[in-house]
């Protein structure tokens, strides 16, 4: 398993976290942690764990979370291992 922190905007409405979960789980990503870093006045800032089976499934995340509208990814990056 590889273990990424992976940083989003996404729209603060209802419905927005969801979907960008549904897209991880599509890709067999699991997520490990969730927490909310802010919110604004119609955006939010999410920071997910997650854990794939391999790297070369990163693209294919990217890829998925993007096509939920008004998401756009500002950061991932593998995680060490403790």
């Amino acid at each position: 398993m590889s273990t990424y922190l992976l940083r989003i905007k996404l729209p603060d409405r209802p419905g927005a976290l969801g979907a960008v979960a549904s897209r991880i789980g599509a890709v067999g990503g699991d997520i490990t942690g969730v927490d909310i870093v802010a919110r604004g006045d119609e955006t939010a800032v999410d920071e997910f764990v997650i854990e794939l089976a391999s790297p070369n499934l990163v693209n294919l995340l990217l890829t998925e979370i993007h096509e939920v509208d008004g998401v756009a990814v500002d950061e991932i990056r593998p995680l060490e291992a403790e």
